[in-house]
């Protein structure tokens, strides 16, 4: 019997804000001193194992297989899209997803609560706002399942669309991604194979002002030394403030809020220490790192960049343990009667980080540091070489996105 194919396609956007302040008067939380409040993030009791979580797997095993110097990750729509398809898989297949996803009985239910919180959250505006959507192009006379269908369109909000697959269907996806993506990935597919039968699609859109911006004033040209130990000059912003620090013997780290309910960590390896090892120890030991987190003065200095990132994550998952769905023995009857099989999983991922804020389009946490009126010492963290970061809501487990810096020089 031959299989046809589903293709699953990931697209992601976090991008750079031209505000810090919201027009229907949401605040993060700060104490009168300039302090930051950690009462609204603390760590609540995890479901999950004690494994390394899939976001810290995805990143760990993207910096070392591949070799671009920069790399641009959203794990949650990796999630999304994955549950999705988790919701048509059987047997082994299914088993295998679920796994190495780390979704549980509730996969299903974590993610429309996801979707529900953002459709609540009334004080998005044009400076900040997330946005995530779904959706299922059929191919033609390809014979569906109706709970599947169903199923997605109830927890994920999923479009479904049947059409030819011919060149008008892949000018309606590329458009249907740009404005998810509001404008920021115009395009994600060339062509159709002869073998495919469906496409499944998740969008993220994501941007948030810094709740304590930077200057453009203090941005000046510093010296970045390479992944490939070239030594170049980059504009670097640089601030002095009252942030969320941690540092130990492989990494040190900044956190830095954005409104109205996100934080994105900054964590440079210390000297000798690869990416790849610093993705691993903050992942396994991510709990225990924010609870030892503790509010500091700050003297930071941090390259702008721009990260436009195309790959495959099926030679990641396949390693990470999704064996059979890429393969003659797929199991996805429950999504039709014909053999399926997945085809590959194409996450397109851009970031853009300035003096204003993050935009982007693609473990329990919330911090509980120590908070002290007058901090003892002056911390100077200079972003100078290679590091990592990630895109977190508070007060939960999704990391929206996560990635390598190792040449802010190159898009």
């Amino acid at each position: 019997m031959i299989k046809k194919a589903l293709y699953i396609l990931l697209i992601a956007a976090a991008a750079s804000c031209v505000s810090t302040k919201n027009n229907t008067g949401a605040t993060v939380q700060e104490s009168d001193n300039g302090n930051i409040a950690t009462n609204d993030i603390t760590t609540k009791e995890s479901k999950a194992t004690t494994a390394t979580p899939i976001w810290g797997k995805l990143l760990s095993e993207a910096c070392k297989e591949i070799g671009n110097e920069n790399i641009c990750l959203s794990p949650l729509s990796a999630q999304f899209a994955m549950a999705m398809v988790a919701n048509g898989a059987e047997g082994k297949t299914r088993e295998e997803i679920c796994d190495v996803m780390q979704f549980g009985d509730s996969a299903n239910e974590r993610c429309r609560e996801f979707i529900d919180h953002i459709a609540t959250k009334r004080y998005w505006d044009k400076h900040s706002e997330i946005k995530i959507a779904n959706s299922i192009w059929v191919k033609e006379n390809f014979d569906v399942k109706q709970e599947f269908t169903e199923t997605n369109k109830k927890y994920f909000d999923a479009l479904v669309e049947t059409a030819e697959f011919n060149r008008s269907t892949v000018e309606r996806i590329n458009n249907w991604c740009k404005e998810n993506t509001n404008g920021k990935i115009p395009a994600i597919l060339n062509r159709f194979n002869e073998s495919d039968r469906m496409l499944l699609i998740n969008a993220l859109y994501f941007k948030a002002a810094w709740s304590k911006p930077f200057s453009e004033e203090n941005t000046t040209n510093k010296r970045f030394t390479t992944e490939k130990g070239e030594d170049i000059e980059v504009p670097t912003m640089t601030k002095r403030s009252n942030e969320l620090f941690y540092k130990d013997d492989v990494v040190t780290i900044v956190v830095k809020r954005l409104q109205p309910e996100y934080s994105m960590l900054f964590v440079l390896p210390n000297e000798g220490v690869k990416c790849n090892e610093a993705a691993e120890h903050l992942a396994k030991d991510f709990d225990t790192i924010l609870k030892n987190m503790e509010v500091r003065d700050i003297s930071l200095s941090l390259p702008k960049f721009t990260t436009d990132f195309s790959m495959s994550l099926k030679p990641i998952l396949a390693n990470l343990g999704i064996k059979r769905a890429f393969g003659d023995k797929a199991q996805f009857g429950g999504i039709s009667n014909e053999a399926l099989f997945i085809s590959d999983i194409i996450q397109k991922a851009y970031i853009n980080v300035n003096e204003k804020g993050t935009e982007a389009a693609a473990v329990t946490v919330i911090f509980s540091g120590a908070l002290s009126s007058r901090p003892p010492k002056i911390e100077i963290v200079d972003f100078n070489r290679p590091f990592i970061y990630a895109i977190i809501k508070d007060n939960s487990n999704e990391v929206l996105f996560t990635g390598k810096v190792g040449n802010p020089a190159i898009k």
